[in-house]
């Protein structure tokens, strides 16, 4: 049977596999937007900010905020202002038959201070809660760990060298529970 397998394979031509190589697309160092002035507004094109615009759910105020985000971090705000667009300009997104118009509003930085925390924080984390100083406190020692060595193992290395806490019992008493309501257990 081995040599009837052998036979026919050596009779099969020899198929050489075509190998497909994919190489993006080389950085041209060109913005991936253009902002122009029109008559009616300040046009903004380009594949991400036009494909973002087709991603977004405009009745949701979170996916908006995040549109703005994305748009400010590709540095189309700044080149609107680099430009001369003011505050309350219409700024169009997206080709003529089918663009999205929004009023301009750039961000402000002090806005931030407004809200207590600066954009992306939450002040509930830098409160000095016992659980916040041991997570601080794990973080703080996870570059110098050993090899081998765990988050857990920190927090375990962490735990015996800290002064237990005294705002709770460090365990639970199961033998006090049942004898509160226990008659008889004075035998």
């Amino acid at each position: 049977m081995a040599q009837v397998v052998q036979a026919a394979r050596a009779e099969r031509p020899v198929t050489e596999t075509k190998r497909i190589v994919i190489r993006p697309e080389a950085a041209s160092g060109t913005p991936d937007f253009t902002v122009t002035e029109t008559a009616e507004g300040w046009r903004v094109r380009g594949g991400k900010p036009e494909r973002w615009v087709k991603q977004t759910d405009f009745s949701n105020d979170e996916a908006v905020g995040f549109l703005a985000d994305r748009l400010n971090r590709l540095g189309v705000e700044d080149r609107l202002l680099e430009m001369g667009a003011a505050e309350g300009d219409a700024v169009i997104i997206g080709p003529d038959e089918n663009s999205v118009v929004f009023d301009f509003k750039p961000m402000v930085d002090a806005g931030a201070s407004v809200l207590g925390s600066r954009r992306g924080e939450d002040n509930r984390l830098e409160e000095q809660r016992p659980s916040v100083r041991r997570r601080q406190a794990i973080d703080a020692a996870y570059p110098e760990r050993g090899e081998g060595e765990a988050r857990a193992d920190i927090a375990r290395r962490a735990e015996t060298t800290d002064e237990p806490d005294t705002a709770r019992p460090a365990g639970w008493d199961q033998g006090a529970v049942w004898d509160e309501d226990d008659p008889e257990a004075d035998r």
